[in-house]
């Protein structure tokens, strides 16, 4: 790979704690355009960094296990609702959940489509409008969104920005509405049927969720929100923060719970809440540039950037330098 494309990272899944998988805009298209770069980097092969090129926005990366018996993918969701899928062999498989997107044809414009995740057994999709999809098998999502799920002009539209759950009757939806203020919203379903949660009042806007146990789901988002807790004991507050920084992700790792943001990679130590929330601190030199993706794989902490990516093994931080890309 030669250094002729700069690139800015938007999307981020860790594989192990050798290997994480990436999207990426080149620097040189204007923002959000329909392409993106999805690289591998896995310490374990030569070439370390590996990459194709797809004709979409990427909104999420996920890791998908079907069953015990086929191999896991890497796969990433477009804004427009296609859904690529890679293995350790053969050639890349993309799928189209119907209805999804907003420009794409046969789109039903409730809006542009936000998370991926695998829940259980099962990849889960959600978008504008409050829309959620299940895949059922190839080329085969199905709407899971009774009771949620908006007409396409409604002005009060549901901007749900993450979905995640311990298992597929306990699943949760959060976001925004799409109005002054965007105050927060959080949907449970219980495998049957959907309800609203209520929330703190010190809350805003959510843009994340990370599920340590079944009970302890942590929720956080814009102006410092950070919450735990869980759909049938509520959630609480453990924000210290009072200004206007956005957490983009929350991940727990051994204890400390970790929150890339606007403002950089930020920590809340559990054993020590009275510390509140403060700035990591790694070791590297520079410093973390900045922050926006936070995952945890075999034991070891990712953080991706627009253009630094580091990993913590529990004592010393690492960068890993795209070739790319200048030297931080």
């Amino acid at each position: 790979m030669t250094k002729s494309a700069p690139v800015e990272f938007i999307n981020a899944v860790a594989l192990d704690g050798e290997s994480i998988y990436i999207s990426g805009s080149l620097d040189a298209l204007p923002a959000y355009s329909a392409h993106v770069r999805l690289f591998l980097y896995d310490e374990l092969v030569d070439p370390v960094w590996r990459h194709h090129d797809v004709d979409w926005w990427s909104i999420a990366t996920a890791v998908f296990v079907e069953s015990d018996e086929a191999p896991w993918a890497l796969s990433c969701l477009s804004n427009e609702g296609q859904v690529e899928y890679i293995r350790s062999s053969g050639d890349p498989i993309v799928e189209s959940i119907p209805g999804a997107g907003v420009h794409r044809s046969g789109a039903v414009r409730w809006g542009y489509m936000s998370n991926l995740k695998q829940i259980g057994d099962h990849l889960y999709a959600c978008g504008g409008a409050g829309q959620v999809y299940k895949r059922l098998g190839k080329d085969h999502w199905v709407h899971m969104d009774e009771g949620v799920l908006q007409a396409p002009d409604v002005d009060d539209r549901l901007l749900p920005s993450a979905i995640d759950g311990p298992h597929e009757e306990a699943i949760y939806l959060v976001g925004a509405l799409a109005e002054s203020g965007y105050p927060p919203r959080v949907h449970f379903w219980n495998g049957k049927t959907w309800r609203q949660l209520e929330l703190p009042e010190v809350a805003e806007r959510l843009t994340c969720i990370y599920v340590e146990t079944e009970t302890r789901i942590w929720l956080a988002g814009a102006n410092g929100t950070l919450l735990l807790g869980n759909a049938e004991d509520g959630f609480v507050s453990l924000s210290s923060v009072d200004d206007n920084q956005l957490f983009l992700g929350v991940c727990e790792y051994f204890g400390k719970v970790y929150l890339p943001s606007n403002l950089g990679l930020f920590v809340y130590d559990v054993d020590n809440p009275q510390a509140g929330i403060q700035e990591v601190v790694t070791g590297l030199t520079p410093e973390l540039q900045d922050a926006r993706i936070i995952d945890r794989a075999s034991g070891v902490l990712w953080s991706v950037g627009g253009k630094d990516i580091a990993k913590f093994d529990g004592k010393v931080w690492t960068r890993i330098q795209h070739p790319d890309n200048d030297p931080i």
